[in-house]
């Protein structure tokens, strides 16, 4: 039985800062109660973290490709570092607001405008006028851009700040408040933005069970905190603590709740239903949209399947639809909705100028879920094979639609016969516009600087005529550049800084187009649908997400509506008018093979192979992050890329953050002769109690210092060297640095003679509880 003893209080024998997170059992006389944290802050800080990420996964939904990840997630990861930095160096709240401020900045800078920087990395004046600019251009892009979008360099800047913020404010409500579910709020805030501003279609089992999974962890890390247990579950009114698994209750009630909420969130009513109100803002793109056609996303689609097997003796465009209004926020989309009749025999009368007659036979492979658009040739006038009984036509946009609840699906088959008109380009010059068409019509905002290019296009020209003009201004916009991600160009509006860039794709291309001619009085309007694709060697044609595309079409009266071709696709599979053949039979790619025609920049796919070296803001291309390359192959994003052969933007990132790291460190060991002699000698007595337990030699009830340390180091001098400092801590008036030196080498010692003759899973269980107690 022990005798109790006089010991000096517990707020200065065990400073409260110190206890360790896996006390020793023993009497309650022996060990002062601590307040110690049962969790330690970088413990919480990695729930935190992993909470962060969790809560970015739905930002999938928002982005097409993987160029988001990087910029998004790395400014998420060096906000929480910041955050975890200083609290290691111990500053305030100020000094953490201002080293966050001054990293977001720094961090948008190398990522997005470089060039603008002091040695690429120190932002200047000419820095934050570049990022104000693109700021800016953010707010622009999210009203006119619909979900998923390309990770265009203003859409990014918002994101990257936006996440930072949020990241920025989990942590001061995770240390600060120390409130673990107020962080989760805020976190929820990053997961539930996608889900609302996003279309659906995917599946949130996954983003949904990672979030309540390091949700729930985070709260069980913060509870533990709160009972002063972790690793204990604490017996009511009795001062002992009994040993055991973390609750088994808590994590099965956290396992319930994840499973439960993913898989009865289906039932719910509503789920997966329009919302009462869409916070998307509008469903446009740059230059042409439509809420059933969106063909920058096919062109860089992950499938890179067939779409469609077409059957013909002659490559034709697969058309789908017509946009035919043109509004103020500049979008291309139908003037009302597509309706028509039911196909009963033939679907529409020929035109009354000479026409090619041309048999198709389809059969759809890959198409998106949901398609009820038919594509086919222009000008279809029969349609026949077993969906033709269903199938719709709408002769003003020459559409062929078939029902919403009967959708194309893979293995459907049509034919189609169509009459493709040749006209003589001498009668089509004889044609004069039509004053009062509809599709002429433009919005009051159209910027001035259209109609003086198009003036200027066809007075160099010299074309007076309807087709010359769209000849002209076809053939001059054939020398731009094409890229899926354009430069910034300057300019207030989208069509302006397209044409200052000179570099799109082509829903740029074809839109702008056609609203030039529209400002000449000329009718036209923009078609959607595929390029004639690849054929293969039984003659049929493959089309795939990478041939979907936009052209003009011109409206010449009696003569019916003639296809102009703007847009340079690099792999020449486009059909290209001239005033020798204005309805071509080979391709620009077919021309180049057979040693004809004017040779097109070669390519895979729709994509570009040079893009414009100098952005007319800031020298560089904003579009995609520092190292990010444009879509290659397919389109699909990479994010691996260098810029111009240069150190992986990933790997610059990391080296920074890898340097922060070891200052921090070395600033925090810098300051550890600085704590008191008392705290030191705590800790390295918690240190030698902590080996004990991982070896299986805890302290006994009732062991003194002095008996313990010597059976622990079985009878080394180390032991009775840490026993002298570690009791005199308890009793003695005072204690000296060079007591603190003796009992930390003393610490060390029994350590390393434990060790040495430790299992490994007693030296991985040592470890952690080591990394737990920092």
């Amino acid at each position: 039985m022990s005798t109790p003893t006089l010991r000096r209080p517990a707020s200065t024998a065990r400073p409260p800062s110190l206890p360790d997170p896996f006390p020793t059992p023993g009497p309650a006389e022996h060990r002062p109660v601590s307040s110690r944290p049962a969790v330690s802050d970088d413990l919480l800080s990695l729930g935190l973290a992993l909470l962060v990420l969790a809560a970015l996964l739905p930002m999938r939904r928002v982005f097409i490709g993987t160029e988001w990840v990087r910029p998004v997630i790395g400014s998420a990861v060096l906000a929480l570092g910041i955050g975890w930095g200083s609290r290691r160096l111990r500053v305030g709240p100020v000094t953490h607001l201002a080293m966050s401020i001054i990293g977001l900045l720094v961090f948008v800078t190398i990522a997005f405008l470089p060039a603008t920087a002091a040695a690429g990395l120190l932002p200047t004046l000419r820095t934050l006028d570049a990022l104000r600019d693109l700021f800016l251009y953010g707010l622009e892009l999210v009203t006119l851009r619909p979900s998923p979008t390309f990770a265009e360099a203003g859409l990014l800047l918002l994101a990257v700040a936006g996440v930072w913020i949020i990241a920025y404010l989990a942590d001061g409500m995770m240390f600060v408040l120390r409130s673990p579910l107020a962080a989760i709020t805020a976190a929820l805030v990053l997961w539930c933005v996608p889900l609302a501003v996003a279309p659906g279609g995917e599946s949130i089992v996954v983003p949904g069970l990672a979030m309540l999974g390091a949700a729930g962890l985070l709260l069980l890390l913060g509870n533990a905190n709160a009972t002063g247990t972790w690793g204990k579950a604490v017996v009511a009114g009795t001062s002992s603590a009994r040993t055991g698994p973390v609750p088994p209750m808590g994590w099965a009630m956290l396992t319930a709740a994840a499973v439960c909420g993913v898989l009865l969130a289906g039932a719910l009513p509503g789920f997966q239903e329009r919302p009462v109100y869409n916070v998307r803002g509008g469903s446009g793109t740059t230059i042409t949209t439509n809420p059933i056609v969106n063909i920058r996303d096919r062109l860089v689609a992950t499938n890179t399947g067939p779409v469609l097997r077409v059957d013909t003796d002659r490559p034709v465009y697969m058309r789908t639809t017509a946009l035919d209004t043109f509004n103020e926020r500049e979008e291309w989309g139908i003037d009302g909705t597509i309706g028509g009749s039911n196909v009963r025999g033939p679907v529409a009368d020929p035109p009354s100028i000479p026409t090619e007659t041309v048999q198709v036979e389809v059969l759809v492979e890959g198409i998106e879920t949901g398609a009820i658009l038919a594509p086919t040739p222009y000008l279809t006038t029969e349609v026949a094979g077993s969906r033709a009984s269903d199938m719709r036509y709408d002769a003003d946009l020459a559409t062929l639609t078939v029902p919403g609840d009967a959708p194309l699906v893979r293995g459907d088959r049509y034919r189609v016969t169509a009459s493709l008109p040749q006209p003589d380009a001498e009668v089509l010059r004889a044609v004069q516009p039509d004053p009062a068409s509809p599709h002429t019509e433009l919005p009051a905002n159209v910027p001035q600087l259209v109609n003086d290019l198009a003036q200027q296009i066809v007075t160099s020209a010299g074309a007076t005529t309807m087709f010359d003009r769209a000849l002209a201004i076809q053939d001059h916009l054939r020398t731009w550049s094409y890229s899926t991600q354009p430069q910034l160009g300057s300019g207030s509006t989208f069509i302006e800084r397209f044409i200052n860039g000179q570099q799109g794709y082509c829903e740029q291309f074809a839109g702008t187009m056609a609203v030039m001619l529209r400002t000449m009085g000329i009718p036209s309007r923009l078609a959607v649908g595929y390029t004639p694709g690849t054929q293969g060697a039984d003659g049929s044609w493959e089309v795939t997400n990478a041939n979907a595309h936009a052209w003009v079409e011109v409206d010449f009266g009696e003569l019916g509506w003639v296809a102009f071709e703007p847009t340079p696709r690099t792999d020449g599979n486009v059909l290209v008018p001239d005033g020798e053949s204005v309805v071509p039979t080979r391709t620009v790619a077919m021309a180049q093979a057979e040693g004809d025609g004017v040779p097109d920049p070669v390519g895979p796919g729709e994509l570009p192979q040079s893009r414009q070296t100098e952005d007319p803001l800031t020298g560089e291309d904003p579009l995609v992050p520092l190292g990010s390359e444009a879509p290659a192959g397919n389109g699909s994003g990479s994010a691996s890329g260098t810029d111009d052969g240069g150190v992986p933007w990933l790997l610059v990132l990391l080296a920074l953050a890898g340097v922060g790291a070891v200052a921090l460190v070395g600033a925090r060991g810098r300051m550890t002769p600085d704590r008191p002699p008392e705290e030191r000698i705590e800790r390295a007595r918690l240190r030698a109690e902590r080996v004990g337990a991982a070896v299986g030699r805890a302290r006994r009830t009732g062991e003194t210092d002095a008996e313990y340390f010597v059976r622990l180091s079985d009878g080394h001098p180390s032991g009775t060297a840490l026993a002298g400092p570690s009791t005199r801590a308890d009793f003695a008036p005072a204690v000296t640095v060079a007591d603190a030196r003796t009992a930390e080498s003393a610490a060390g010692t029994i350590r390393s003679r434990l060790m040495g003759r430790a299992s490994r899973t007693a030296r991985a269980r040592l470890a952690i509880r080591e990394a737990l107690s920092r």
